[in-house]
């Protein structure tokens, strides 16, 4: 049984289920508020109010102790996709790490990657990511609190690569993925399926209003632009959003007129399912993308 959790700003949430043979089963799906501002810019800034958070879910679900994979987001991640020579796995994390020598604080970074294409035409496809020490250290931290203990932690990029991967109506789609929460915007763009660019941008306005739909139209039209100037002969075919919230319901149908191209929710697939039933976990897939890709590792 594999248990997945991902922290917000507003929530945690954690989901429980099997995967197998390709198949992924989601059993159960819960959740615990968390205190205004306990974390920002997925940096926790009250490590308190986060443990009791989680202390709080724990005992109401008698979650396990041991063996969870955590996924986290934050604007201070870095993600980088790289070509690379073929070569032992054992002499990658230097390369990655030759990449990112330049950052600022780069002997405070943890270094990291995933395969996205294995090279077989030729370079292989990398996906790098650089994450503070400390940044690791506060989530660890605040688990080690409750007696839980960790098995491995994620990236919420990464997390959702594997998803649309996972998902055959998106394994080869040229798309743009929005993950909305209540102060920010994700934008990840995809070609042929693959990893291309991904943006972060800051919400200002009350989430449901039309000030709102507006300000989210604008990003998504600046990323549109970016990605025809980059890829004119692979034009943006569908924007599927995640992260919706009440009184956003009308949100794809208006910014599809908008912008022109079709915006959805992430189509459902026979092959990741919530208690058997697929239409469920599409819900899923809006509500809880990070956790649920996690969870195809």
């Amino acid at each position: 049984m594999i248990t997945s959790v991902y922290i917000s700003s507003e929530k945690i949430q954690v989901l429980t289920g099997d995967y197998l043979k390709g198949r992924l089963d989601v059993k159960s799906c819960m959740s615990m508020p968390l205190s205004e501002k306990a974390i920002v810019n997925g940096v926790i800034t009250d490590e308190l109010g986060v443990r009791e958070a989680l202390q709080k879910l724990w005992d109401k679900y008698n979650l396990p102790k041991k063996g969870i994979s955590l996924v986290i987001d934050s604007g201070t991640i870095l993600n980088k996709k790289m070509k690379i020579p073929v070569l032992p796995k054992t002499s990658i994390p230097a390369l990655i790490e030759e990449e990112f020598k330049d950052v600022e604080g780069f002997a405070n970074f943890l270094f990291d990657y995933s395969v996205l294409e294995d090279g077989h035409n030729g370079e292989p496809l990398i996906f790098c990511n650089a994450v503070s020490k400390e940044l690791i250290a506060s989530y660890i931290r605040v688990f080690k609190g409750i007696d839980v203990e960790l098995s491995g932690i994620n990236t919420s990029i990464n997390a959702q690569i594997s998803l649309i991967k996972a998902n055959p109506a998106t394994a080869n789609e040229n798309q743009i993925v929005v993950v909305l929460d209540q102060t920010s915007l994700t934008s990840v763009l995809y070609i042929d399926g693959l990893y291309s660019f991904s943006s972060r941008s800051r919400l200002t306005e009350p989430r449901g209003t039309e000030a709102s739909r507006m300000e989210i139209v604008r990003a998504l039209s600046s990323l549109i632009q970016f990605a025809r100037s980059e890829n004119s002969q692979k034009p943006v075919k569908a924007v599927y959003l995640c992260g919706l919230v009440e009184g956003e319901s009308d949100l794809c149908p208006k910014i599809s007129a908008m912008l022109g191209c079709s915006v959805t929710t992430l189509p459902a697939t026979d092959n990741i399912t919530c208690s058997k039933d697929k239409a469920k976990a599409a819900l899923l897939m809006t509500d809880c993308t990070y956790p649920l890709g996690n969870m195809l590792q």
